[in-house]
């Protein structure tokens, strides 16, 4: 049968979420040995990537992932941490001019993958640059599992419809509309007022699991910052909930709607 459970969400640092956690996943990315919701297509079809070490001028450095094999090559600089996301985008930058530079060929594509981050956000949509992507993950934990979540704020929203066929959810469980994300398995529910990546106000976004037998959906459910406030550590952890369709799920509970 199966039904929904609460998942917690891994914070940066202290008890929680590692970046290592992150970047294990990602060492062993076409293993999929890791539960992998959302992601964007191209993304989920990349091998495992490799982490060379290599030499700039006077000092080294070495990628979080590199896919030199890809059309086009593709460098991508992880963050999970506190303080520290925003720095990924000079990072990133930094590691696919120096490996252009060293190895030569066209220009290769920057990945940013941090914990969802409204200064990275506005950033990336100032420079509207084909050559800096920026994708945002969550890491879950339920029954001991850890599991990911990505998606790309910046990806374009298909036409408004009704939640997609086969979501273990009743049709009148939201009355916001469902806009599919271009190039990957997730949807969000929002007022349409907004455009992304700042979305406001009530809102679901919902993807499916690619990689698991036992987990099928994965749900955040709340209320996302409008233009204009100032929000607290507190009140970011209280803005929503995680959600997680479990196969095996004994209890199963429901999810609030958007408030």
């Amino acid at each position: 049968m199966g039904g929904w459970r609460e998942a917690r969400r891994l914070d940066a640092g202290g008890s929680g979420a590692q970046e290592s956690v992150l970047q294990g996943i990602f060492n062993q990315w076409a293993a999929r040995r890791t539960p992998v919701a959302g992601v964007p297509d191209w993304l989920w079809a990349l091998p495992n990537p490799e982490r060379p070490t290599s030499y700039g001028f006077g000092y080294r450095f070495i990628p979080d992932a590199y896919w030199a094999q890809s059309q086009p090559r593709v460098v991508g600089e992880l963050k999970y941490g506190a303080k520290f996301d925003p720095v990924a985008i000079a990072e990133a930058v930094h590691h696919a001019h120096l490996l252009r530079h060293i190895h030569g060929g066209d220009p290769i594509l920057s990945v940013v993958i941090t914990q969802p981050n409204y200064w990275i956000r506005a950033t990336i949509t100032e420079f509207a640059s084909k050559a800096l992507c920026h994708i945002e993950a969550d890491l879950l934990t339920l029954n001991k599992q850890t599991l990911l979540w990505l998606s790309c704020p910046h990806a374009p929203l298909g036409a408004p419809s009704l939640m997609p066929d086969g979501v273990p959810l009743k049709q009148d469980w939201t009355p916001l509309p469902w806009s599919p994300v271009e190039g990957e398995p997730t949807w969000i529910a929002h007022d349409g007022m907004h455009k992304p990546p700042f979305l406001q106000g009530p809102a679901a976004m919902l993807s499916q699991i690619r990689n698991s037998s036992r987990y099928e959906w994965m749900l955040w459910t709340g209320q996302l910052p409008t233009l204009g406030t100032e929000w607290s550590q507190n009140d970011w952890a209280e803005a929503g909930s995680f959600w997680v369709w479990d196969r095996d799920a004994r209890a199963p509970q429901t999810p609030p709607a958007p408030r």
